[in-house]
């Protein structure tokens, strides 16, 4: 197999000769998946009706029976109890885990944010003492990072950390904290003396105060909650990193954390999509299932699209971080946090590509079962209220519009990628548009630098622009290699309907590009839809 040059921004430059596509996984991993899949529809759904009727510590015990299929070890290495999972393998566990959504935050939250500091910025004691107890479930993991005043901005905060002697005392609000009822270990962020702000490791303990569950409107099963340190003593050997260190110790979690979020809705979309499929092959009107009619089908076709294009995306990322994670490299630990770091304007777009796609999925899954679909009695409605925060946590889609820009001008300013020389304006193919977008949104990066803080109003048509072109790309490079004519069919519609905006995008970055808006002429899209319907079994 030819090597593929793997470096942030990349695809602003050119398609890669291969990618790493779902159809290349092993029936070792397709096990995994399967057991993973069983296991939430078997041991955690049956319990969704007490875990969201005041018995969220039940969670916990769910959790603790996962860690004995490894499921709390998907990304930590063997040596601390952890399976050590590829990230293709652990974004399709992370898939299958996303079925039951309040299961799937909690053990987000505990395996990504809860556990990987430790892994990226815990030193050797603290790795060994902490990873095995959270790998096999005896520990629960939470993240204490968000405040009142302090939710986007979260490097605001103020709880404040106070260094006497060989402890630090910990005072301050944390809001919005899963796992919080029945967490033993909170991954904690505080400004020692108000001013470095710091990552420490604090136990369930005197002075932690855990209030009341948070009254959410989905995501019922899960615990919120608002947690008080009233100065917590914290031993110095419990700090994360050293002080100042925390922004790092946040983001390049955080960035990771985004990655799983785009895996995780995207098993949320594939159940949503197939909850709409199979009532309307059931519910019949006029005589005729409406799966027959075009105003229900073509929802579905357009969903199926969507989800080739984000999973072809999800797993392109998913490889391009292993390869960044195994990168030879004198300190291990060093070579992860650069990996953490290094694709964190691809793990923002993939957040942002997967969640809009899953809000269109869920909504039109439940518009397909009218009525019913308004009603608690079906599977959808509690899919709908849980889903909407995913555009919301881990970096609203709004920030994280702005960190896609912001990481892809650093990367141009280091010489990861370079703008494309010359103007391209042709979508008559899909290669064509790619090259058209690389140009528009090449050129538009680069006319920003100027800025020293770029407009928003030019920032999202160029972010939206920007994950257009990378699920084109990893679409149609997927279609490429897979040479399946119903991913060739998807491609061709997914293209169609994104060089419609090319021209919207065009004009609006017009004034910051200094050229005119690209001409796109439309082609019929019905014959698009009918032969993706052709080779996907609706009825």
């Amino acid at each position: 197999m030819e090597a593929t040059v793997r470096h942030t921004g990349a695809f602003l430059m050119e398609t890669p000769p291969t990618i790493f596509t779902p159809e290349q996984f092993d029936a070792e991993a397709r096990q995994m998946a399967e057991t993973t899949e069983r296991f939430v529809r078997e041991q955690v759904m049956p319990y969704v009706k007490r875990l969201e009727h005041g018995e969220p510590a039940q969670m916990r015990e769910i959790l603790i029976d996962s860690a004995m299929l490894g499921l709390l070890g998907i990304d930590v290495p063997t040596e601390f109890g952890g399976l050590g999972l590829p990230k293709t393998t652990s974004a399709l566990i992370t898939e299958k885990t996303a079925l039951q959504p309040s299961f799937a935050v909690s053990h987000a939250v505990h395996t990504s944010v809860g556990s990987l500091p430790i892994l990226l910025f815990g030193n050797a004691e603290q790795q060994h003492h902490y990873l095995p107890k959270l790998t096999s479930g005896e520990y629960i993991g939470a993240y204490a990072l968000t405040e009142p005043e302090a939710g986007s901005d979260a490097l605001a905060g103020r709880t404040r950390a106070e260094r006497r002697g060989d402890e630090y005392y910990i005072t301050g609000n944390k809001i919005w904290i899963t796992n919080a009822r029945f967490a033993d270990l909170f991954v904690t962020f505080a400004k020692v003396d108000g001013e470095r702000f710091t990552a420490f490791l604090v136990e369930r303990g005197p002075g932690l105060l855990v209030e009341r569950e948070e009254h959410k409107l989905g995501l019922h099963g899960s615990s919120t909650c608002r947690v008080v340190f009233d100065a917590v003593a914290v031993s110095a050997g419990r700090r994360l990193g050293q002080e100042g260190e925390g922004a790092h110790v946040a983001l390049y979690t955080l960035n990771l954390g985004r990655f799983k979020i785009g895996a995780a809705t995207l098993g949320i979309a594939k159940e949503a999509w197939q909850l709409g499929r199979n009532y309307a092959a059931e519910r019949k009107q006029f005589g005729r299932p409406i799966i027959e009619y075009p105003l229900i089908w073509r929802k579905l076709v357009w969903g199926a699209t969507l989800i080739y294009a984000v999973e072809s995306a999800t797993y392109r990322l998913a490889d391009e971080l292993e390869q960044a994670f195994q990168a030879n490299g004198a300190d291990r630990q060093q070579t992860w946090r650069a990996a953490a770091a290094q694709y964190a304007a691809e793990c923002a777009l993939l957040k942002v590509a997967a969640t809009e796609a899953l809000h269109h999925i869920v909504d039109d899954a439940l518009q397909i079962h009218g009525g019913y679909g308004y009603s608690e009695e079906y599977p959808i409605a509690a899919l709908y209220r849980d889903t909407r925060v995913n555009r919301i946590y881990e970096g609203t889609n709004e920030i994280n519009r702005l960190n896609l820009v912001d990481r892809l001008m650093h990367a141009l300013q280091l010489g990861f990628w370079t703008p494309l020389s010359t103007r391209h304006t042709a979508t008559d193919t899909v290669e064509a548009t790619l090259q058209t977008l690389r140009s528009l949104t090449g050129s538009a990066l680069h006319a920003l630098s100027r800025f020293t803080e770029p407009p928003q109003e030019l920032v999202e048509p160029l972010a939206d622009a920007l994950i257009a072109l990378y699920l084109l790309d990893s679409a149609h490079a997927r279609a490429r290699q897979t040479n399946n004519p119903l991913h060739q069919a998807m491609v061709a519609l997914y293209h169609e309907q994104l060089r419609r905006q090319v021209a919207g995008w065009s004009a609006d970055l017009a004034e910051l590009t200094g050229t005119p808006a690209i001409g796109v002429e439309p082609t019929p899209i019905a014959p698009l839809f009918e032969a993706v319907r052709s080779q996907i079994p609706l009825a």
